[in-house]
């Protein structure tokens, strides 16, 4: 049971750090550790509840982290930009949240841990928090305070509570990760410097796709950087395109770096961005 609990905490920092570098400082490497910690949790899991039946140890836990699994592979999709990450993170959000009352409202009636129900209330409550952040939805930002403030009162609870009752380290992980997302997480970075109009390659700016490139090796998508860098040096050398041609006298500085950004890319080894003497300007 140990053991299971300390590789949880694993791969919960895997998926914080994926979430990281999906979000705020990308780098290589990071989209595989969001998968793997993801899938180690996925996996785990219904272990870990199963153990706990059994034992009959940490049961209200372990049903909180099994129906968080559909918020789990909601934000893994969002953040990757697969389908249905919306949707997954709606449905688990909700349920997390209605389930975690639902604990409060049996601890209250049992009068027995009420202090953990309080935690877990914590936790559903960031989980919508989140889904409200991501979606864009009306009182997000009343939200993210309100959540900010319950997680206060949930740390002195444990703070003054810890001689009473025992808090799991696996509970302090989630909490450490809802909090992480419910704050700091934002679009992708490439979803938010993407200035690309695929319709009218003449009207895009050739330095959009050299960063487009950048940003897209960051990710972790070598194919589409190469494409994006590519067309960076063709709409380079387009006569119709009509940043290129307004600072033309500058056009081989901006030639030779993408062409040794391209020789990087291709020994995947890129590890700077260059910018010649002059910035092409808007």
């Amino acid at each position: 049971m140990k053991g299971i609990k300390y590789i949880l905490l694993f791969s919960f920092a895997l998926t914080l750090l994926g979430i990281i570098a999906r979000t705020l400082v990308p780098f290589r490497g990071g989209n595989e550790s969001f998968i793997l910690g993801v899938l180690i949790l996925s996996s785990l899991i219904p272990i870990y509840g199963i153990l706990s039946l059994v034992k009959k140890q940490h049961r209200i836990e372990a049903s909180m982290l099994f129906i968080s699994i559909p918020l789990i592979f909601g934000v893994l999709f969002r953040l990757m930009n697969w389908p249905f990450g919306n949707e997954m993170i709606i449905i688990g959000s909700q349920i997390l949240f209605l389930v975690s009352i639902g604990i409060l409202i049996y601890s209250i009636i049992k009068k027995t841990k009420i202090s953990e129900s309080i935690l877990f209330v914590t936790i559903g409550f960031c989980s919508l928090t989140y889904c409200f952040k991501v979606l864009f939805w009306p009182s997000s930002k009343t939200l993210i305070i309100a959540a900010f403030i319950t997680i206060g009162v949930a740390l002195l609870i444990i703070l003054k509570k810890k001689s009473k009752f025992k808090v799991s380290k696996v509970v302090l992980g989630i909490i450490i990760l809802l909090f992480t997302l419910s704050f700091i997480t934002k679009e992708s970075k490439l979803f938010q410097n993407s200035n690309i109009n695929l319709l009218s390659p003449e009207s895009n700016h050739p330095e959009d796709y050299y960063m487009n490139a950048w940003l897209l090796y960051s990710e972790g998508d070598t194919k589409k950087a190469k494409t994006n860098l590519q067309n960076a040096i063709d709409e380079l050398n387009n006569p119709d395109n009509e940043y290129a041609n307004r600072f033309s006298k500058n056009r081989n500085n901006y030639l030779r770096a993408y062409e040794a950004a391209m020789n990087m890319l291709n020994n995947d080894n890129w590890n700077t961005l260059e910018w010649p003497d002059q910035t092409m300007g808007n």
